[in-house]
């Protein structure tokens, strides 16, 4: 796709400048893979600085070392190593795969999704506008909402990026809003007075400074509006205008000095500004950022670590709820539907506090490191008044969600909170399909194959019989039994919960449940069972960081990142990784920090 096309609704005159300021040499891709492997560069490797946006970028790759929980150093180029010694239970001891050819891959150019550009007008302009709840559902089928391979920008969608720029661009220019951007006296100073301001604006709209050509073409616009009649400020909107439907504001473009070349460089500063900005704000690079990225801060692994750490730390990083959110599935609480004669306690309230709960009790593990494995074990959670009462638990006050020791034996950890287990059930009753499928898919990575085409679908309503007698009749069907004996096992072991996660002890049919199950070898009864089976499994590690691999870079991982996977889960000298142990890593990876080509 050229990025030419996602323009062609646009007016002419406006399409003409964008794609003329554009200057981008990145890759458009909606495809899942990378590109053939090129050679994979060794340790310490400099790559030469590439002449990027007008200025020149740091050199490549270089010597930096930083050290990182539970691994050696953070490698220059190519095959750097984690120690990886700790022991993950159930699985012996763990080492990274440090051998073998490595490729860092690209990450395509990403389209900013309705609540990135939400967030992005509003650190950029000041508005308090929402022009992303009018956009085009960007939500995808599967994976994340940054998913490059899943973007496409319709005529419609065209459309309506351009009356969210003309609405912008016209509040950008009144009030308070216009002393932010209009900095200095357009009738006096003219074009010098034009070019700061559109210079100043382009830089932060653009996500890295203009070069020369872009800002002619931006003051031979405002000089055409001006000819045409247009006041001073209205040929400042008619700029901003065009810069909000400009490509460069749109996507997120890296360039490539080589764009052909497959050795892998260090990207530039300010992509890394972007990089960071929208794993940890989902959201424009801040001040700091732009200043680090100009001061050529970024280059090594210690800044990018420094600025993670200060960025975790600011009220604006929203990394943890939209991840979390995410890769459980919780998102959907936000518009899922129960019946309410079958689940009349369900209620928009009830929902908002099952998804905090989620999220307050991920950003726990982010900023307090705790082990992996004890998000399915944890003895404690975020419950609030209405969570207690659902739950069966001991009032905890009133307010929001509060951190709360859980004494319940059936309670503890993400398979026995009510927001996972309600998002996936139907809408009368639960689904040991749907449950044991999420855990197989979201903490194992073994994601079942579609059924077989000559399968009809089971009834989303009401099911004769109990629910261990359909994973006797999915057993029966040979097509069928090889995903089905895996899925259900797992999703039987949580039937204790009904649909909206309310503990019971019989089914909808009266009869009483029976939550056995096996994992391989590994027996277990009911959730918290369960969820010590997976907890000691060695592919959880492996597949909470590759979920958060794919998260940081919009993409779908490739077999080519499974070495990078597994530095990111290693073991420390205690155990399992933390949490954070595995974003920081990620941040200081060849993946999040390098770049090549595609021939």
């Amino acid at each position: 796709m050229n990025l030419g096309n996602s323009l062609q609704s646009l007016p002419a005159w406006l399409a003409a400048v964008a794609l003329a300021t554009a200057g981008c040499v990145g890759h458009v891709d909606r495809g899942h893979t990378s590109g053939p492997s090129g050679p994979s560069s060794g340790p310490g490797t400099t790559s030469s600085g590439a002449t990027q946006n007008g200025t020149v970028a740091p050199p490549g790759a270089g010597t930096g070392t930083g050290t990182i929980p539970g691994m050696t150093s953070i490698p220059g180029a190519g095959s750097g190593t984690a120690n990886g010694s700790g022991a993950v239970p159930g699985a012996g001891t763990t080492t990274s795969p440090s051998s073998g050819p490595r490729d860092p891959g690209r990450v395509l150019i990403r389209q900013l999704n309705s609540r990135e550009y939400d967030n992005t007008v509003r650190d950029l302009l000041g508005t308090a506008q929402q022009p992303g709840l009018t956009f085009l559902n960007d939500e995808p089928s599967f994976a994340f909402d940054n998913d490059a391979g899943q973007q496409l920008v319709s005529p419609v969608q065209a459309g309506l990026y351009q009356q969210a720029a003309e609405s912008l661009a016209a509040e950008a220019i009144t009030g308070a809003n216009r002393a932010k951007l209009i900095t200095c006296d357009l009738a006096i100073a003219g074009d010098t007075c034009g070019k700061s301001i559109i210079t100043t604006f382009g830089a932060k709209a653009y996500r890295r400074p203009l070069t020369t050509a872009e800002v002619t073409n931006y003051l031979a616009l405002m000089a055409a509006a001006r000819t045409a009649g247009a006041t001073a400020d209205v040929a400042v909107r008619t700029a901003v205008e065009a810069f909000l439907q400009s490509p460069i504001f749109l996507f997120r473009p890296e360039t490539e000095a080589d764009p052909t070349s497959l050795t892998p460089h260090t990207v530039g500063p300010y992509e890394m500004a972007s990089r960071l900005s929208y794993l940890l704000y989902r959201s424009m690079p801040d001040q700091v950022l732009f200043d680090a990225a100009a001061a050529g801060k970024l280059a090594a692994p210690a800044d990018v670590l420094a600025q993670l750490t200060r960025m975790l730390a600011d009220p604006k990083a929203t990394f943890s709820q939209d991840f979390s959110a995410q890769w459980i599935g919780a998102r959907s609480l936000e518009s899922i539907q129960f019946d309410i004669t079958v689940f009349p306690k369900f209620t928009p309230v009830l929902a908002a506090s099952m998804k905090s709960e989620l999220t307050s009790f991920f950003d726990d593990f982010v900023k307090e490191n705790l082990p992996v494995n004890q998000l399915l074990t944890a003895n404690f959670s975020y419950i609030d008044s209405t969570l207690a009462t659902h739950y069966g638990l001991p009032a905890v006050g009133s307010g929001g969600v509060k951190k709360t020791t859980l004494n319940s034996p059936q309670r503890g950890g993400l398979f026995t909170m009510a927001g996972p287990l309600a998002v996936t059930s139907y809408m009368t009753r639960t689904s040991l399909v749907k449950r044991g499928a999420w855990i197989m898919s979201q903490f194992l990575c073994q994601d079942p194959p579609p059924p077989p085409n000559n399968v009809p679908p089971l009834p989303t309503d009401t099911v004769m019989g109990t629910q261990r007698q359909i994973l006797e009749m999915h057993r029966a069907a040979p097509s069928c039994a090889g995903c089905h004996v895996i899925m259900d096992n797992l999703g039987m072991a949580l039937e204790n919960y009904d649909g909206i996660g309310a503990w019971r002890t019989t089914d909808t049919n009266g009869a009483a449940i029976d939550a056995n199950g096996m994992l391989g070898t590994a027996t277990f009864n009911g959730g918290k069972e369960l969820s010590a089976v997976i907890a000691a499994d060695p592919r959880l590690a492996p597949c909470v960081s590759r979920k958060m691999l794919g998260y940081a870079l919009g993409r779908i991982p490739l077999a080519s990142d499974e070495p990078y996977v597994g530095d990111l889960a290693a073991g420390t000298s205690s155990g399992p990784p933390g949490v954070r142990d595995i974003l920081t890593r990620l941040v200081a990876s060849d993946p999040f920090n390098m770049t090549h080509g595609a021939p």
